[in-house]
């Protein structure tokens, strides 16, 4: 599952158009879960958001965080980080930090 997510992510940013709902919600409920853990990935992390969110408005980024495809993506990204065994949560924040390469 996490492999579909940070590909997904990975296709985002290379498709270069407006800002994907399900993208967006993958790497911004990321890094709400690397940010405490691993400072260097959630770094990365906010790049690839900035990427993801380029050419977008405040208003658009409002409309897609309410969108529900957003919401359901994020819910089910913290379900599972909240799954993560701590000895794996680096490995977590590594890979989705690396996910736009």
């Amino acid at each position: 599952m996490v492999s579909a997510w940070l590909a997904a992510l990975s296709l985002a940013v290379a498709d270069g158009v407006s800002p994907n709902a399900h993208a967006l919600a993958v790497a911004e409920s990321a890094l709400s879960y690397c940010a405490p853990l691993d400072p260097a990935a959630a770094e990365k992390i906010r790049r690839l958001i900035t990427q993801l969110a380029h050419g977008a408005n405040e208003k658009q980024l409002a409309e897609l965080r309410s969108d529900d495809e957003y919401r359901k993506t994020y819910d089910s990204v913290v379900e599972f980080t909240g799954k993560i065994d701590p000895r794996n949560a680096k490995r977590f924040c590594a890979q989705a930090s690396a996910s736009r390469q």
